[in-house]
């Protein structure tokens, strides 16, 4: 078989979200490779999936450099990245898949590393016509989702978000936590991406009326997509998590690396913070459970006469990954993207559109009410 016959690659398929990207490119019956540094691994975990006796793909071990990578991508559509933390080994794929020609996804949430790719590659991808999709995921898919929906109402300017979470962070999740806390995140005010001085904690209110401790938690991507949208002024986002002992331990991994860590050079500092973040995830957790992994988006969009909320729910935070990743890649081995270069997956897809794969797998619900 020829590169064509796979034109769909995911990056790091032997982890915990690389396997149900697969599971959910096998429904959709989307050939792919499932690749990573090793084999054995990579076995293992295809094992794993549900239904992949029937799924066409194949295994390749590719090390992560730009010249592997790109040898790997030539020929390919598109590149599912699921390798995190993304700002210590994303640079290579995503030069890579510029190199290669082809469309790149990963599942990021974390503010520092979305703000790369656009500074670094987004032009680059616009001009050979590829679309650059970072957090085609749970965080901030879905919330980006909701807020889209608030934006169809005429006169809205502003956009407040937040997310309720129950989930058990895999261990690159745990590590992308702890190479978060090193870097200033913002919000949008009055046009302005504005830092935040540190990690910002509030309380919100859940739709069922329970007070939870949030955070910023890196400032999540939102601010970024809606600061290229001239309807929208002012965007923050806040997360909490039904497990509210997490937000107490980024709380602390902050100030410790504020009084021992910020000195220490980074080849030494990461084998610490991956020490740090065994302590959170020691290994990789069990398969959600959709009777327990539920979350709660909700946006109000505001503006000087009206307001309107949007309230999604949904449930398997990595199931959602999964399936918005599998949607994505099907969508682009098979059209023209309506936008290229750096871009949010609803400017890409269309908020209508993602909801609807959410909807059509039972993973998300959506209400949307004016409030004035």
């Amino acid at each position: 078989m020829t590169s064509a016959d796979y034109p769909v690659v995911v990056y790091g398929a032997n982890g915990y979200t690389g396997r149900l990207v697969m599971e959910h490119l096998r429904d959709l019956s989307v050939p792919f490779i499932a690749a990573g540094r090793n084999r054995e691994k990579l076995e293992a975990a295809c094992r794993l999936v549900p239904g992949i006796e029937d799924a066409k793909y194949e295994i390749q071990v590719v090390d992560n450099t730009v010249e592997d990578l790109t040898k790997l991508l030539t020929g390919r559509k598109v590149v599912c990245n699921t390798v995190g933390p993304f700002m210590r080994f994303g640079p290579p794929v995503v030069e890579a898949a510029l190199r290669a020609g082809v469309h790149y996804l990963d599942t990021s949430g974390e503010q520092h590393w979305v703000l790369r790719l656009r500074e670094e590659y987004g032009k680059d991808f616009a001009k050979t016509g590829l679309a650059l999709i970072p957090s085609t995921a749970c965080m901030y898919g879905l919330s980006e989702i909701g807020a889209r929906y608030c934006l169809e109402t005429p006169g809205v300017d502003s956009l407040d978000m937040t997310e309720v979470a129950q989930a058990v962070p895999t261990v690159a999740s745990a590590q992308t936590i702890l190479d978060a806390v090193r870097y200033s995140s913002s919000y949008l005010q009055d046009n302005e991406l504005v830092r935040y001085p540190g990690i910002e904690t509030s309380d919100i209110v859940t739709p069922s009326n329970r007070v939870l401790k949030a955070s910023n938690w890196g400032g999540t991507s939102n601010p970024i997509w809606f600061a290229q949208d001239g309807r929208v002024r002012n965007c923050k986002m806040s997360v909490a998590m039904w497990n509210q002992e997490l937000y107490k331990k980024e709380l602390e991994l902050e100030r410790a690396y504020k009084v021992q860590f910020q000195w220490i050079p980074d080849e030494q500092l990461y084998g610490i913070l991956d020490v740090m973040a065994t302590a959170i995830t020691p290994g990789t957790p069990p398969r959600e459970r959709r009777q327990v992994h539920r979350s709660i988006d909700v946006c109000v969009g505001s503006g000087n006469n009206v307001m309107v909320k949007s309230t999604m729910i949904a449930t398997g935070g990595y199931f959602t990954t999964g399936l918005l990743q599998a949607y994505a890649a099907r969508r682009l081995i098979s059209e023209t993207p309506r936008k290229v270069g750096f871009a949010s997956p609803s400017e890409v897809f269309g908020h209508r559109e993602l909801m609807g794969s959410l909807q059509s797998y039972g993973y998300a619900a959506i209400k949307v009410e004016p409030l004035v």
